[in-house]
């Protein structure tokens, strides 16, 4: 997925207000839901390393929305969701 788009996206989703319990983002519209091994996450934030020789490591940090869980994963392996 695109950097600046994911950022875009988990800037939005900071801005969300309805919230559950531990500060949960709530009713995530289809827009900002993204995709990873075919499940729903909406994005969180984003983190920048390294690999061992030095090479940049995008990485997307995911939370489930069906489950009370955080995803470190790589941003290229990260889709956005088809909205239709």
């Amino acid at each position: 997925m695109d950097r600046t788009k994911y950022l875009n996206m988990c800037r939005e989703c900071a801005m969300i207000r309805n919230r559950g319990l531990y500060g949960i983002r709530l009713n995530v519209p289809d827009r900002l839901r993204v995709i990873w091994q075919n499940r729903e996450y909406y994005p969180q934030s984003y983190e920048l390393r390294f690999h061992d020789d030095g090479t940049v490591n995008h990485i997307a940090i995911l939370h489930d929305l069906k489950a009370n869980s955080i995803s470190h994963v790589p941003l290229a392996e990260v889709h956005e969701k088809e909205v239709i």
